[in-house]
């Protein structure tokens, strides 16, 4: 018997919603926020791109203000998260690693979340792909510009194109009738091992350059 698409979403949203929210929390202890601004990056990562998905569909009451256990999870994550990172040594290599780690997750989860959304909703496969993608990118944008950094996806990374080649795979194997299970799960761990990847042998789009001026005298 094949899993329902509706209980899979909701299990791999409540995957990415806890692993943005750790995302979230480390961006905060990297900007030397306070505990309240660990929360609220943790909240924003989470619940951000899904909110601007369900904006751009028109659906309202947002995802989470119809059903609040994503915020009550990103809280919960944000709270357990701090607490355990202020006993690890802050020069601990392993927390970039864990960061990339968190990262990559909830990037693949939301956008398997959002491509499914955008499906339900009676959306294009093209539309359905950029949805997923935005579902994916939106929270991590987010969640940078509030830690004042430039957002990773704008500077280089092979980051919304692990996110699409995602989304473009999950729309396949639904038009082949694949089950949502393997659907699903298959596209998201296609994001997290093309993101591994790019950041295993530092792989990074071109990046625009100025041209340099000579001016002669």
């Amino acid at each position: 018997m094949g899993f329902d698409i509706s209980d899979m979403v909701l299990v791999v949203s409540i995957v990415g919603t806890i692993a943005f929210a750790l995302s979230g929390v480390m961006a905060a202890t990297e900007a030397e926020m306070d505990w309240l601004g660990g929360v609220v990056l943790a909240a924003v990562a989470a619940i951000g791109g899904g909110t601007v998905r369900d904006l751009l569909l028109g659906t309202t009451p947002v995802f989470w203000v119809e059903d609040e256990w994503p915020l009550i999870v990103a809280f919960g994550t944000a709270v357990i998260a701090i607490v355990a990172l202020r006993v690890q040594p802050s020069a601990d290599p392993r927390r970039t690693a864990l960061y990339v780690a968190s990262d990559a997750v909830g990037l693949g989860a939301f956008v398997v979340v959002g491509t499914s959304v955008a499906l339900d909703a009676g959306t294009s496969y093209f539309i359905a792909a950029v949805m997923g993608v935005i579902t994916g990118v939106g929270g991590g944008v987010l969640r940078d510009v509030l830690a004042r950094r430039t957002p990773i996806v704008l500077v280089g990374e092979i980051y919304a194109i692990a996110g699409l080649v995602g989304a473009a795979l999950q729309l396949a194997l639904h038009d082949f009738g694949v089950d949502a299970a393997v659907e699903i799960w298959v596209s998201l761990i296609a994001v997290v091992t093309t993101r591994a990847v790019a950041v295993r042998f530092s792989l990074r789009l071109p990046r625009l350059r100025r041209e340099e001026v000579k001016t002669s005298r």
